[in-house]
């Protein structure tokens, strides 16, 4: 190769990295300017996505304490009289499992339906009838009944509970839950519950736009 050649070579090369250099460079200051436009958020911004995530969290929370429970064996039922109070306030959720009435012993919180109640023949299962949430006090197992009462009332309920209308023991109870047991138990609850998780995200994505 003569020198003019070589020298035509080298120039072509020396080009060839300027270009290179320059898209490097060009890359990089895209790269600045866009991390420059993300930013911080601003605070209503941040206040949004804080709002957005709790009331997502809220919903989501609500929803597995009414679904999760029924895949372990258990049922809920709403309290709506005060007489477990102050044990169990009014609108509480509590969780009910299936028990062998006669190993039922003095303290234990149980579930059932009054004897008075429609029943349904064959069952506890009720027509229409509320479940009721009180302390045994006494097991007769040789008459199979219970002798209960509510922790707020003076005295003993006035019909003893046949094993019959037993429908579980009381495992645990969440104050205030249960005001929310209507809409999930509807359609249109459930409906609203995905609409709520919604406005949720929503909520948070308004509020990741809004930066500095």
């Amino acid at each position: 190769m003569s020198r003019v050649e070589r020298h035509a070579a080298e120039e072509a090369a020396r080009m060839q990295n300027s270009k290179k250099e320059n898209l490097n460079n060009e890359a990089s200051s895209g790269n600045v300017v866009k991390k420059k436009r993300k930013g911080k958020l601003t605070p209503f911004g941040r206040f949004l996505d804080i709002i957005g995530t709790l009331i997502m969290l809220a919903a989501l929370v609500a929803s597995l304490a009414f679904t999760i429970p029924r895949f372990i064996g258990m049922q809920t039922y709403v309290v709506v009289s005060g007489s477990m109070e102050p044990t169990i306030p009014v609108g509480s959720l509590v969780y009910s499992k299936q028990v062998e009435p006669k190993k039922l012993e003095q303290g234990d919180v149980i579930v059932f339906y009054s004897s008075d109640a429609s029943l349904m023949k064959g069952g506890a299962a009720s027509n229409g009838a509320i479940p009721i949430t009180h302390r045994v006090v006494e097991n007769r197992v040789e008459s199979s009944e219970l002798i209960t009462k509510g922790d707020a009332n003076a005295n003993n309920d006035f019909t003893p509970v046949s094993y019959i209308n037993v429908v579980g023991k009381v495992s645990a109870h969440v104050p205030g839950l249960g005001l929310l047991a209507v809409p999930f138990a509807t359609s249109m609850g459930k409906i609203a519950v995905v609409m709520v998780i919604l406005a949720g995200f929503l909520l948070t994505e308004a509020g990741n736009r809004m930066r500095r």
